[in-house]
């Protein structure tokens, strides 16, 4: 029988208690043995809970405050991904990925990571995009978890915006790489890089700063494995999610324009259904723990409470107004995408 490769998973978190325990479920299901979680300036009890999941294979190491007065004035992911790197558990493991909590792994066929890496043993590094996930008319969260309340999603191949060609990147440890990055790792020399497909990519190899997987013409078929990016969610929990702010640009707003950049909802997309059966047995397994099922609902109840402080300030009313009104983006058609992002490229080199 053969040894499945120890698989590790990075992750940055503030205040996002009450999706830890399904993303983790996720995660185990998928045959991640370790998750190294990096926290900032929790106020929602996100630490308690990840503390209380210490024996699921949770390693939880406090950061602190989100900007910290040390480490060179760098962004709290960036500081994660610095120490992220000679952390025994990715110093040991085989793959490493690094990955937010609204980031899901789908799997064509619902199979796990280690049946998916041994369909390409020659692959150092596999190109993970995202498929943008919207709010799907939501307004309240609802019940339910994150893949199974909210189904929609924007068109293959969507062109514009370029960040809905984003991609993350499962690499392995002893490949050619020196350090984590946010979207794929240092390397020293072109690793063997497959896109989606499972096709062997040299320009993407070679390319180490290209975090787009964007291709001039229609999708191809035979996409293997996607990350289902949920960064909207609801209404509601868009509005306490604003309030968090961003990892890796604490000076960037959580505003409409990042809602319009990412509420897709017009195409139905089931690649993560079949992972469903599983994910919810695993949910149920954690929160056996009294203190885990504990923990989780004071993350819930102060998510409840933030939500109600907002909604009841004029600027927090209005802004769930407009995130209402925008209650869908829409994609461009590839050629006016295509040409979008060619004005975009030819902007940013004449700046």
């Amino acid at each position: 029988m053969s040894v499945k490769p120890a698989i590790t998973v990075v992750t940055c978190m503030r205040n996002e208690g009450p999706f830890v325990v399904e993303w983790l479920a996720h995660l185990r299901r998928l045959g991640v043995q370790r998750v190294l979680v990096y926290t900032n300036d929790c106020r929602d009890g996100t630490e308690d809970l990840l503390d209380a999941l210490s024996s699921e294979g949770v390693i939880h190491v406090r950061q602190g405050r989100a900007l910290g007065d040390s480490d060179e004035g760098r962004t709290p992911q960036w500081r994660a991904m610095a120490a992220a790197w000679d952390h025994p558990v990715c110093a040991g493991a085989d793959w490493l990925l690094h990955i937010d909590p609204d980031e899901y792994i789908a799997i064509d066929g619902g199979h796990d990571l280690p049946a998916f890496l041994a369909r390409t043993p020659e692959a150092q590094a596999i190109a993970l995009p995202w498929r943008l996930f919207g709010c799907n008319g939501r307004l309240n969260a609802g019940s339910g978890t994150t893949p199974e309340r909210f189904p929609l999603a924007a068109p293959p191949g969507v062109a514009y915006p370029a960040l809905a060609s984003y991609f993350k990147t499962l690499f392995r440890r002893d490949g050619p790489f020196d350090g984590f990055g946010i979207h794929r790792p240092r390397q020293t020399s072109a690793p063997v890089f497959l896109d989606d497909c499972g096709r062997r990519d040299d320009d993407l190899a070679r390319a180490a700063r290209r975090i787009l997987l964007w291709r001039a013409g229609n999708p191809p078929d035979g996409r293997q494995v996607q990350l289902n990016h949920y960064s909207t969610r609801s209404v509601h929990e868009f509005l306490v999610k604003r309030e968090r702010g961003l990892p890796n640009h604490v000076g960037k707003a959580i505003d409409l324009e990042y809602w319009v950049e990412r509420n897709f909802n017009q195409v139905a997309c089931r690649m993560f259904t079949p992972q469903l059966p599983a994910m919810t047995d695993e949910i149920t397994c954690l929160r056996v723990h009294p203190a885990v099922a504990a923990a989780e609902e004071r993350c819930r109840a102060w998510h409840r409470a933030e939500l109600a402080r907002i909604l009841a300030t004029p600027e927090g009313a209005r802004f769930c107004g407009r995130l209402a009104l925008a209650a869908t983006s829409q994609a461009p058609d590839p050629a006016l995408g295509r040409a979008l992002v060619a004005q975009t490229r030819k902007a940013q080199a004449t700046r």
